[in-house]
């Protein structure tokens, strides 16, 4: 494909009933890939799927402004440790490290938190139009 996409890398988990592996979003830059395809038909799941994960590529920037706007008066609220820090610079600090794409094209989106929450992952939710949901800390 002449987009650089290519999920023939993915292996399938027989236990887990998923596919899963790295796939390059940026230059030099790869996150980790599952599909979960359930018992729906592969085909039309991995197409799904592909047009996330495209999505996803071109929406990262907008997430990540998102994703401050949700989470960053949390962090300077509760979690900064008393340094209050700029929507910028916590855009600068999370970086996207997986995906998890759902059978019927929805995702969630997970990012290094940049230790802005003391290494717990922010969790994005996606819809299957690459539409944000919400954003939230696990772990």
């Amino acid at each position: 494909m002449n987009s650089g996409l290519n999920f023939d890398g993915l292996v399938y988990d027989k236990e887990r009933g998923n596919y899963h592996g790295k796939v390059e979003i940026a230059t030099d830059y790869f996150i980790d890939v599952t599909i979960s395809p359930e018992s729906y038909d592969k085909k039309l799941v991995f197409k799904l799927a592909e047009n996330t994960f495209r999505k996803t590529r071109v929406m990262n920037e907008s997430y990540k402004e998102k994703i401050a706007g949700d989470l960053l008066k949390l962090h300077n609220e509760v979690w900064n440790e008393g340094k209050i820090i700029s929507k910028n610079e916590f855009k600068k600090r999370i970086n996207i490290q997986g995906i998890l794409i759902f059978c019927e094209g929805n995702a969630e989106l997970y990012y290094d938190d940049g230790d802005l929450f003391w290494g717990h992952t922010i969790v994005v939710d996606v819809d299957e139009n690459g539409l944000y949901q919400e954003a939230q800390i696990y772990g």
